[in-house]
């Protein structure tokens, strides 16, 4: 017998077996960032993306949050700082003169000139969908109207990997008592004794999720709404947009919903499409052949 058939004629040990598939587990969550770690009660902005550039939309789309929510909320990185000085960690670093002193100053120093971070990306697991989590004093739905009105007056493109950017005031489980419960806390200013009668509209999309049906969530959330204000699909004032994606949803009410490209980055800059009206049978010929020259030129 050779040696290599010697060698797989040897039987492997339980043992042996108990560290292999210990170490594939390890190498599986080595990277948190790699696994689905999206919770109820996270405030951000759900995120659609082209295919394969999860990580790039994210990076785009967290320079582009930036930029806006300093215009947006002025001094508030300062804010942070000021409030995270008396956290544990947070303590001047000693004036001494030995080594440990000086490691620790350079170490305070480092944390003292980083930015805190206003956003944080999320790994789904799911291709073309990332989820970006804002810290607390930031509302993800005013800053995304503030950047989707800016672009818009602007025309000024600034990423280009990122689709629909939809801010996530509320994220709950997906289940459907749970989203009517969400969809109520956003909505709870159109449905205040005193809100003034508008337009509304739900828009739902669903990813990895068969227990969440379209037919048995908008009637519901629609619900309270439909009794102080009226639907509009097509020019809603408000639009309650709700994401589904596995074990989670996120809601969030946005405004002028269709009029900015359904908050989508990429066709916001797009020219809306002019219908050619009929012509009369007596402009028929000349129009034809306008047409027919309008081709040559186009080709």
């Amino acid at each position: 017998m050779g040696k290599r058939s010697a060698e797989k004629s040897v039987p492997i040990s339980s043992q042996q077996k108990r560290a292999k598939r210990f170490q594939q587990v390890r190498e599986r969550f080595k990277n948190p960032q790699k696994s689905f770690d999206i919770s109820p009660g996270m405030k951000g902005f759900f995120v659609s993306c082209t295919r394969g550039r999860e990580q790039k939309s994210a990076s785009e789309t967290i320079d582009l949050l930036e930029q806006y929510a300093t215009q947006l909320y002025p001094g508030i990185e300062e804010d942070i700082e000021n409030e995270n000085e008396g956290e544990p960690g947070t303590e001047p670093a000693p004036t001494g003169g030995d080594i440990e002193d000086e490691i620790a100053r350079e170490i305070a120093n480092m944390k003292s000139t980083s930015r805190p971070k206003l956003f944080r990306y999320y790994f789904t697991t799911i291709e073309c969908v990332v989820f970006i989590k804002c810290h607390r004093k930031i509302d993800p739905e005013k800053l995304a109207h503030y950047i989707f009105e800016d672009l818009a007056k602007t025309k000024q493109r600034k990423t280009r990997y990122t689709c629909r950017l939809i801010p996530a005031k509320v994220t709950t489980a997906s289940k459907l008592d749970a989203i009517v419960k969400g969809a109520t806390e956003v909505a709870h200013e159109l449905l205040a004794d005193d809100a003034e009668p508008t337009t509304f509209a739900v828009a739902i999309n669903t990813r990895y999720c068969d227990d969440i049906k379209r037919d048995d969530v908008i009637p519901a959330v629609a619900a309270p709404l439909d009794a102080k204000h009226k639907v509009d699909l097509k020019n809603a004032k408000h639009t309650l947009v709700i994401e589904v994606f596995k074990s989670i949803c996120t809601i969030g009410l946005v405004e002028n919903y269709n009029s900015l490209k359904r908050y989508n980055l990429m066709t916001l800059f797009d020219e809306p499409e002019v219908k050619a009206s009929k012509p009369t049978p007596a402009l028929k010929a000349e129009d034809s052949s306008d047409d027919a020259q309008a081709d040559g030129e186009t080709a």
